[in-house]
């Protein structure tokens, strides 16, 4: 009896290993399956590394005051000594773009993480309060959504003193909405995944539940989610500072430059496609890089 018993013990032993050696190799399997970030995504990743590495460190190197006026040498050409020419008031146009894209990347990053932050706090209050509380916010974010981002920030911008801070905290109230709706909607179905159960089973805190379990897995979704939605940032941004919201001259910044060209454009178009350019190229490498982001964590089907 004994030597049965012996026998289908060591025969479940080899069941069970053998289900969990199976299991660990297709896990392993899987892993090794999922795509690398994609070829386009890594030119994203390197090109926008190379422009934040230019803006930071830039200007260490090209020691040229941006604000250095030399009127005997307005709109000149590009040479050797001002590779991209000078302004109308013979400013560097090199040192300016350098110095404005400290500026406009800095704000956009500023202005990224506030929305994230605002918004995953307020998701994170719809999914986990109670029904009324989710009712009533997501009426106002809806609410708020119906009206552009841009006007909204505009009228927040008008109402408080004009200054960068301000700029940067009007586009923060106004563009959380959808990061807000996003969010809640990933809590949600997150806290439907049987570990959530089991934890609020065993009497874990909601709240501990959301910092210890969630927030974690949610974090690749969250990177996704503030990439993809950094390009509109800097454009809304650069709109903005180009009617006089942002920076007050002669601080450069990448809106302002355009708006202080404009004039000029028939004359010199190169102060206005410059800094144009600039935006332009940064915002595709940021859209480039989220869609290879989603694609490699494979957000469509969470």
């Amino acid at each position: 009896m004994l030597s049965l018993t012996g026998a289908l013990t060591s025969v479940w032993q080899r069941l069970t290993h053998g289900s969990a050696n199976i299991a660990k190799a297709k896990q392993a399997e899987e892993q090794r399956a999922k795509p690398r970030l994609s070829s386009l995504g890594r030119v994203a990743a390197a090109m926008l590394l190379l422009m934040v590495v230019a803006v930071s460190i830039g200007p260490w190197f090209w020691q040229v005051d941006p604000l250095a006026q030399n009127v005997a040498e307005r709109l000149a050409p590009p040479s050797l000594s001002n590779p991209l020419g000078t302004d109308q008031f013979g400013r560097d146009v090199l040192a300016r773009i350098l110095i404005g894209g400290r500026w406009s990347l800095a704000g956009a990053t500023l202005v990224c993480l506030g929305t994230s932050c605002l918004g995953l706090i307020i998701g994170a209050c719809c999914a986990l309060g109670p029904r009324w509380l989710d009712y009533l916010l997501s009426r106002i974010t809806e609410t708020l959504q119906a009206i552009p981002a841009v006007l909204l920030a505009l009228a927040l911008s008008a109402i408080l003193s004009r200054s960068f801070g301000n700029l940067l905290l009007a586009l923060v109230l106004t563009n959380w909405t959808w990061y807000a709706r996003i969010y809640r909607a990933l809590i949600i179905k997150e806290l439907a995944m049987p570990y959530i159960e089991g934890a609020q089973v065993i009497g874990v805190k909601p709240l501990a539940i959301l910092t210890r379990h969630v927030l974690p897995n949610l974090f690749g979704a969250i990177v996704v989610v503030a990439t993809t939605n950094f390009g509109g940032v800097i454009l809304n941004l650069s709109a903005l500072s180009f009617i006089g919201f942002g920076l007050n001259p002669p601080t450069p910044e990448w809106g302002n430059l355009i708006n202080e060209s404009r004039t000029f454009f028939q004359r010199e178009p190169r102060l206005m496609l410059i800094p144009g350019l600039c935006i332009a190229t940064t915002v595709l490498w940021i859209n480039l890089l989220g869609n290879a982001l989603r694609d490699r964590l494979d957000l469509d089907r969470r």
